[in-house]
């Protein structure tokens, strides 16, 4: 198997994604209404959760 660590950051952005994407269907699809002065908000919440999780994980000695 693969012996390198998970980069928190990517798969947390990469399920952002995800979900934002899946999210846009269901209003093209007519299952949900997406209003923006709902999505803008959580959107820049979803980064800063991102940015946070990313930088909280353990760094090797000597990489910055």
């Amino acid at each position: 198997m693969n012996d390198q660590p998970i980069n928190r950051g990517s798969v947390v952005a990469g399920v952002f994604f995800i979900l934002v994407g899946a999210a846009f269907l269901l209003q093209e699809l007519d299952v949900w209404e997406l209003n923006a002065v709902y999505v803008l908000p959580l959107l820049l919440i979803a980064l800063g959760v991102a940015v946070l999780l990313g930088g909280t994980g353990k760094r090797e000695s000597g990489s910055r």
